[in-house]
């Protein structure tokens, strides 16, 4: 019998999908995302349990909904100005697909982003290859490029917050380096080539190497100063926009926070979370809004679960329901690419 392909093979080698093969990939990696609504759940309920049910509960029920609609505002804005990158990136690999389809399997990648180190994402890579007909190796350096630059939006966000405050830089430089170690490899081929001399036998390394060349071809490509200038200048407030949900959902019930406090409680418990690699961060970003506003803001055990509850609902599971709605919109597109490629029916 043929030995059954591991899923890194199905994610690594698998580039010219048809519709079926596409599936059945999005439907392994979507394990993950039924795991992480589970344990979100989980996460939420321990939350209210911290904070005591009856007053959590009691707190959300009362939530001005005028209010708490602005922190869903906010998270739109976020992932529009992340689009002007996604959009460039596009560009400077010359990648001609219309501008509403590009948007479409841009926001479908958020239908992901509660699987392990955000590895999903590269269903859009995929949608991106059938659409342009470019190597997938090719491609996927943008969606590595859009990946590390959200995670440089909260970093540079939380170090500024921090010293405003002059209290934890050490400790939010630390996460910030930790972060930036995985992604040497991924962005820097001279990192890649060293690696690859040394461990050469690395079953991940062996993965990768038949589409080294052609993917560090396409990430060299990014790799400019201009580029990250550009990423760092729209990212920044991106990330901003996503920490003003959580200034927003204290405002919905009442309280009037500190925005400088409530940026900096959102952009660390974020980067924090992402140093974990748990998917969407879930328990360890939401564990970690919860101890600063009570720690720094002062705020009791359960206005500060529900809050979180809030905020995180906002800001994590909106975009993901938004991504699952685009991700259905954008296989229209596997379809469209074979009839036109067999002429109308």
């Amino acid at each position: 019998m043929p030995k059954k392909k591991s899923f890194w093979y199905s994610i690594t080698h698998q580039t010219n999908l048809d519709k079926e093969s596409y599936l059945k990939i999005v439907k392994r990696i979507s394990i993950f995302v039924g795991i992480g609504f589970g344990a979100s759940i989980l996460v939420f309920f321990l939350i209210a349990w911290f904070g005591g049910f009856s007053n959590v509960l009691s707190y959300i029920s009362e939530v001005k909904l005028d209010i708490y609609a602005l922190a869903f505002v906010a998270v739109v804005a976020s992932l529009l100005l992340r689009f002007i990158k996604w959009n460039y990136y596009m560009k400077v690999l010359k990648l001609k697909v219309p501008l509403k389809k590009s948007m479409a399997v841009y926001l479908s990648m958020y239908s992901m982003s509660i699987t392990p180190g955000n590895i999903g994402r590269v269903v859009a890579a995929y949608t991106l290859n059938r659409l342009t007909k470019i190597k997938f190796a090719k491609i996927i350096p943008i969606v590595t490029m859009d990946i590390f630059t959200d995670f440089l939006g909260f970093g540079i966000l939380a170090l500024l917050a921090a010293l405003y405050f002059h209290e934890y830089v050490i400790y939010i430089l630390a996460l910030d380096i930790l972060l930036l170690l995985p992604f040497l490899f991924l962005l820097n081929s001279w990192m890649y080539r060293k690696i690859k001399k040394v461990m050469g036998r690395n079953k991940f390394i062996k993965n990768f190497t038949p589409y080294g060349e052609e993917y560090f071809l396409s990430q060299n490509k990014l790799n400019s100063p201009k580029t990250y200038l550009i990423s760092v200048f729209v990212t920044l407030p991106a990330a901003f926009f996503n920490s003003l949900t959580l200034y927003f959902s204290l405002l919905a019930l009442g309280i009037v926070a500190p925005l400088s406090g409530t940026v900096f409680i959102y952009s660390s418990s974020t980067i924090f979370g992402m140093a974990t690699a748990i998917p969407g961060s879930i328990g360890v970003t939401d564990g970690s809004i919860v101890a600063l506003l009570g720690g720094i803001l002062k705020l009791s055990p359960s206005i500060s679960s529900a809050v979180t509850i809030l905020g995180r609902t906002a800001d994590l599971w909106f975009s993901v329901i938004l991504g699952i709605v685009f991700f259905f919109i954008t296989l229209r597109y596997w379809t469209e690419s074979v009839q036109k490629k067999g002429g109308k029916k």
